[in-house]
């Protein structure tokens, strides 16, 4: 299980990275372009925003998941018993496997849609293909149930360690 969540981090670090300086390199050149030329490169605007844009906002929820990074309001929990946590930890994981698990099938239903209507927007003057960029979201969201899913697995077999996360700012009491 761990593998598997790993390599999907991973996975999601190395292509994000790609996307970022890809995203970045294009929008230097069509500046240089413009300023240089008076003409920068066509679609621009419509490849960042409907492509590079989604992907760096939601592939890293994945990886964020499996660092253990997303944002915890464990202000009650942490006051209950030790032994209601696998509980807790479970109900959680189930409801974001649930929420995740919809929103992927709801994405790749609307990304179905718009492969089968061949959705473009025009760029000038050329039509600029948009319905590819909408499977970016099931995948993105397919990859985040994986790892929720992999959570479950995880609280079911007694092997997650809900103090396991890793924290940005470092205290005095973990050296303790």
């Amino acid at each position: 299980m761990l593998r598997l969540g790993k390599g999907i981090g991973a996975a999601t670090t190395v292509i994000g990275s790609i996307v970022l300086c890809l995203m970045a390199v294009q929008i230097v050149l069509d500046v240089a372009s413009r300023n240089i030329l008076g003409a920068g490169f066509p679609a621009t605007s419509e490849l960042v925003s409907k492509y590079y844009m989604l992907v760096v906002s939601f592939l890293p929820i994945a990886y964020a998941e499996v660092e253990r990074r997303h944002v915890e309001a464990s202000v009650f929990t942490d006051m209950m018993p030790h032994f209601t946590r696998p509980a807790i930890n479970l109900l959680g994981f189930s409801l974001s496997f649930i929420a995740y698990g919809l929103l992927t099938y709801g994405t790749a239903r609307e990304a179905a849609r718009q492969s089968v209507r061949g959705a473009y927007v025009e760029a000038g003057t050329m039509n600029f293909y948009t319905w590819p960029g909408y499977w970016i979201l099931p995948i993105c969201f397919g990859l985040m149930t994986i790892v929720i899913g992999l959570r479950v697995l995880q609280v079911i077999a007694g092997k997650f360690n809900d103090r396991e996360h890793h924290n940005l700012i470092h205290t005095d009491e973990e050296d303790a």
